[in-house]
Formats: structure tokens, C-alpha cells, sequence
């Protein structure tokens, strides 16, 4: 697996898996300005990252055991709190911008967002049978 380094002033943060270096973008640490690198790379403006802030701005969605509520991987899996085996799960659908904190589908949201979200939950529902 790849890993991302992050340069603010003269230091080097990081190794970063690619999911790190999302939430990086997502809560305004990483900007577009910001030099990154990936594994023994050289230094290049974030910006030139094709995706990356696209997918920074992308829905994801979280599991949850629906016996004892704990956050849990995708199905099939089993809940490290009860021990139960998960064939299904209940989900959240968590919508992203960039430089703010993450918002679940439970608050009104507009904008491109909502298609991805309309995807993600046929997606989930389709999953369910």
C-alpha cells in the first residue's frame, strides 16, 4: 500500500494511508497548495493529485451492528462488541466537504452531494436483499 507524506514548513508529517490523507483534506489541513508526496516521491502541490479532492468531497458510508449499535467493517463481518456474525448492518450515509467537519445524512443538506447520496442509498437497499 502507498503511503502519502504531508510538508508543513520544514517538517515532513506522516506516513499517511490514503484514507489519513483524505480526512487531512477534508478537515483543511492538506489544501491544494499544500507539498505532498507519495512514498519516496518528489514534493508536488496536492493539487496535482488528480481525484483527490473530488474523492475528499465524496459520501462514504458507515456500519453499525444493529444488536449493540458498535461501528463495525462492511458486511459480512463480525461485531468485535457482541461477537455476533453480521450478514447485514445498519448504515449511515456521511457526506464530506473539504475544510469542515462531517455531516451525517441526518442534516438537510443541497447541492451535487445529493445525487451521490441518492446512489449510496439504492446501493444500500440493493445490499439489503
Amino acid at each position: 500500500m502507498s503511503v502519502w507524506f504531508v510538508q508543513k514548513g520544514d517538517e515532513q508529517l506522516g506516513p499517511y494511508k490514503p484514507a489519513e490523507l483524505l480526512a487531512l483534506v477534508r478537515d483543511g489541513s492538506v489544501v491544494a497548495e499544500t507539498k505532498i508526496r507519495k512514498d519516496d516521491s518528489n514534493w508536488f502541490s496536492a493539487s496535482e493529485v488528480g481525484g483527490l479532492f473530488e474523492a475528499a468531497r465524496r459520501p462514504s458510508i458507515e456500519h453499525y451492528c444493529p444488536q449493540c449499535n458498535v461501528r463495525v467493517s462492511q458486511p459480512p463481518t463480525i461485531c468485535p462488541e457482541c461477537g455476533k456474525d453480521l450478514d447485514r448492518t445498519k448504515t449511515r450515509i456521511i457526506e464530506h466537504s473539504i475544510g469542515q467537519t462531517k455531516r451525517s445524512s441526518d442534516t438537510p443538506s443541497a447541492g451535487p452531494s445529493d445525487s451521490a447520496k441518492r446512489w449510496l442509498q439504492k446501493k444500500i437497499r440493493r445490499d439489503k436483499k
